[in-house]
C-alpha cells in the first residue's frame, strides 16, 4: 500500500504554497501521492463567503493537471452540513483507504487550534500528521499539548518526529522552509487592487480573471 498524503482546505483559491507544500512532502519525507481534498463547508472559515464548489475544483484541477503524484478527491463537496476532518477520515476509511497508510498536511497555525477541531481527541490519533511551520511560527505550545497527550519525541534524518506512546501514529514537523503565502493574502490584493497574479500558477490566474473571482463589490 503507497503511503499518501491528504491535503485538506478551501483552496480558495489554491496558490503556489500549496504547490510548493506538496513537493516538499513528496521529496522529503517520501510519500507516493498527495490527495487534494477541498472542504465544501469549512467550519474555521466563517469570516468570509467560500467560493463556489465548481470554481474551487477548477482552480485546482487547472493547477494540478501536469502533477501526476496530485490528485483531488471531492467526497466533502456532496456532504451537507460541516465539512469536519474526522467524518472526511473516517468516510475514506470505509472506502477502504487505510488511515495508517495516511498522513494528514496540516498547517502549524492549524494544528495550534486543534482543540477547537470536531472530536479533535479522535482525529490526534486516528492519523499521522505532517505539520508545515510557517516562518516565525513558535511551536512550543503545541509540543507542549502533544506530550500531554501521550506524544513522546523522537529524531529520524532531518525532521523532528513525535511518536504515540501507544505506537499508533506519528507527527512531523517539517524543516523545510515554507512560502509564506495564504489565500486570505490572496483575496485582499485581488480585491485591493493589488499584485497577485505572482502568487498563484499562471492558469490559475487566468481562470480567476476570466471569472472575475474575489472582485470587490463594494
Amino acid at each position: 500500500m503507497n503511503r499518501i498524503g491528504l491535503l485538506g482546505g478551501t483552496f480558495d483559491p489554491v496558490h503556489n504554497g500549496h504547490l510548493q507544500l506538496s513537493q516538499v512532502v513528496l521529496d522529503s519525507v517520501g510519500l507516493e501521492r498527495i490527495l487534494f481534498i477541498p472542504a465544501a463547508h469549512p467550519p474555521h472559515k466563517d469570516e468570509f463567503q467560500v467560493s463556489d464548489s465548481c470554481h474551487r475544483l477548477a482552480m485546482l484541477r487547472l493547477a494540478l493537471a501536469d502533477r501526476d503524484a496530485l490528485a483531488i478527491s471531492d467526497i466533502e463537496m456532496g456532504r451537507r452540513g460541516m465539512s469536519y476532518t474526522i467524518d472526511t477520515l473516517e468516510e475514506l476509511e470505509r472506502a477502504g483507504l487505510p488511515l495508517t497508510h495516511c498522513h494528514f498536511i496540516i498547517g502549524s497555525d492549524a494544528i495550534a487550534e486543534i482543540e477547537t477541531w470536531y472530536r479533535w481527541q479522535k482525529l490526534l490519533i486516528s492519523i499521522n500528521f505532517i505539520v508545515a511551520v510557517r516562518p516565525g511560527f513558535s511551536v512550543k505550545e503545541i509540543k507542549q499539548l502533544l506530550g500531554r497527550k501521550g506524544f513522546r519525541q523522537q529524531r529520524y534524518d532531518a525532521h523532528d518526529r513525535w511518536t504515540h506512546q501507544q505506537g499508533r501514529n506519528e507527527i512531523i514537523f517539517l524543516a523545510d522552509e515554507m512560502a509564506d503565502i495564504s489565500s486570505t493574502d490572496i483575496r485582499s490584493r485581488i480585491s485591493g487592487g493589488r499584485t497577485w497574479q505572482h502568487l498563484v500558477p499562471g492558469a490559475v490566474a487566468d481562470y480567476i480573471k476570466a471569472k472575475r473571482l474575489y472582485i470587490s463589490t463594494k
